[in-house]
């Protein structure tokens, strides 16, 4: 007899078990629900306990404690409803899904928390959060160049627009990015007025120092990462590096050559 014909619905069958990625993932989405809505654990405990028709005795104060810090390893039965109740929050865009993804995938937000607790420093990803001016200089063939402190700063050629959004707590960013100077040329007009070329979005990763940014070319799907490192006051560096279009067959590979390149905050102020 069909579930048509007896009107009774099939249940999905009951998550009951979660691995080590599944656990960050969760983790992440309790972290970034907490920090959204400006509560502590307790509160947490207690609307996790009303999501879910639960006591909120049943679901261990310490317990959440020790799973959000990432502390031992928590048993599969507590983390039921709270994978729960974090299934019934809102989505986010499929970018800050990826953030998440990634952020889990190297265990950003428990190192993040972790260092939290303690006391101890670690840069959080949020700080980077704002828009960028992005310079650089004619590429450098076959060379990954390392900057120094001391850098003269000759990156003067605009380049693009970058925007990083923060997706919670952890160490992970949205980014997206317009380039207006594909090219690498002297500009011919001011930053402001060039008709972007191309866009990016994708995903930047803060391992405290490097700041590792991963996007893909929003038409062409084609990746692009930094490397870069803070140098105080806004100001990042390093170098960067993008696919080759796949139908290019006069290139030798199919990358572009290392760049040098700097993302400059911009002021609150300058912003449109």
């Amino acid at each position: 007899m069909s579930e048509a014909t007896t009107g009774i619905k099939r249940r999905a069958p009951r998550k009951t078990q979660f691995d080590i990625a599944e656990r960050e993932r969760l983790r992440s989405a309790l972290l970034g629900y907490s920090q959204k809505h400006g509560i502590g654990v307790p509160t947490l405990q207690v609307r996790i306990a009303d999501a879910t028709d639960r006591s909120p005795d049943l679901l261990p104060l310490k317990t959440l404690q020790r799973f959000l810090t990432g502390i031992g390893r928590t048993n599969d039965a507590f983390l039921i409803p709270c994978f729960q109740f974090a299934k019934s929050l809102p989505t986010q865009s499929e970018t800050a899904d990826i953030a998440r993804e990634l952020g889990s995938f190297f265990g950003l937000a428990g190192l993040q928390t972790n260092a939290d607790q303690s006391g101890t420093s670690m840069v959080a990803a949020e700080q980077f959060a704002g828009r960028y001016a992005v310079t650089t200089r004619p590429p450098r063939p076959k060379k990954v160049r390392v900057f120094d402190i001391d850098d003269d700063g000759t990156l003067s050629l605009s380049y693009s627009h970058c925007e990083f959004e923060s997706t919670g707590p952890g160490s992970q960013l949205k980014v997206r990015e317009q380039v207006f100077n594909p090219a690498m040329v002297a500009a011919t007009a001011p930053a402001g007025d060039a008709v972007v070329r191309h866009y990016f979005e994708g995903v930047v990763l803060v391992f405290d120092p490097l700041v590792f940014i991963v996007s893909r070319n929003v038409l062409t799907r084609l990746p692009k990462a930094y490397w870069l490192r803070e140098f105080g006051n806004g100001l990042l560096m390093g170098c960067g590096m993008e696919a080759s279009f796949l139908n290019d067959m006069d290139e030798p590979r199919p990358y572009s050559d290392p760049v040098d390149f700097a993302f400059e905050r911009v002021p609150h102020e300058e912003r449109s």
